[in-house]
């Protein structure tokens, strides 16, 4: 059997030339791509860097402050100036807030905001609210936060003295549910018939008695039920007035299972 004979197959010249023009056309595309590429990544990565080193090269050219005291703008504006001209940096910030409420621990908040854009500081420190001033162990007078703190000094406004706050316990005691009746009991204080005058509470489970101007003792109990206390305080002095004479002590511990004890104040 013959052998099959083997063709060779010649591409026209024509044919050719436009074949190797489409493969050159396209290996120039993917070499552009290529180029492209690699030029974008690598603005990317330069763009990054230098917003990565500006970010942690801020330098401070000016200094805004906003508190409660001139005092503690004056301290705030000391602290930063040594940076003036020089970098501040996240964990600068850091150490500043810290040192800052530190120094002045009746300060609930302080915020440094940086603008990199013109290299301004602005600082932003506020005060813890106070409720009342009061009177520890008869001692010495601090200023009693609405979180419950004891605090030594006030830089917010001062609290209207509505009436006179003794406390008699350790300075760790829990005084927040207190912070939170003497917001309630002052707001009120227009509601009794004999305006309060004196506050007096005890221990950490806060035991308060409360005097009257026409000197009737109240033994308050919880602090609830605020109002409906007040409105029958009043009920009670009005019908005790008819029949007893002088001051009365009324005791309110047991109102929650609805009773009231009133008696004559003992003579001293």
């Amino acid at each position: 059997m013959a052998a099959a004979k083997k063709y060779r197959v010649k591409v026209r010249l024509k044919v050719r030339n436009r074949l190797l023009k489409t493969a050159g056309i396209a290996f120039s595309s993917l070499a552009a791509v290529v180029i492209l590429g690699y030029t974008g990544l690598s603005a990317v990565r330069f763009v990054s860097s230098l917003t990565l080193g500006r970010f942690f090269s801020f330098t401070l050219k000016t200094v805004s402050v906003a508190s409660p005291s001139e005092e503690i703008s004056a301290e705030i504006s000391s602290r930063l100036s040594r940076y003036l001209g020089n970098t501040f940096s996240a964990g600068d910030s850091r150490a500043f807030v810290a040192a800052l409420k530190q120094k002045y621990p009746a300060l609930s908040s302080v915020d440094v905001d940086r603008s990199f854009v013109n290299g301004r500081i602005l600082v932003r420190a506020e005060s813890e609210r106070v409720v009342a001033k009061v009177r520890l162990n008869g001692d010495k007078d601090f200023y009693l936060s609405a979180n419950g703190r004891l605090l030594g000094e006030n830089y917010g406004a001062e609290p209207a003295d509505i009436f006179e706050t003794d406390l008699y316990a350790t300075p760790g005691s829990g005084f927040g549910p207190l912070a939170g009746f003497l917001t309630e009991i002052r707001a009120k204080a227009p509601e009794f018939s004999s305006r309060p005058v004196k506050l007096e509470c005890r221990g950490a489970v806060q035991v308060c008695r409360l005097t009257l101007e026409n000197s009737t003792e109240v033994l308050w109990g919880e602090f609830a039920f605020t109002k409906a206390k007040i409105s029958r305080l009043n009920e009670v002095l009005a019908d005790a007035a008819r029949k007893i004479n002088g001051p009365l002590k009324v005791d309110f511990r047991y109102f929650r299972d609805g009773k009231i004890f009133v008696s004559k104040l003992p003579d001293i």
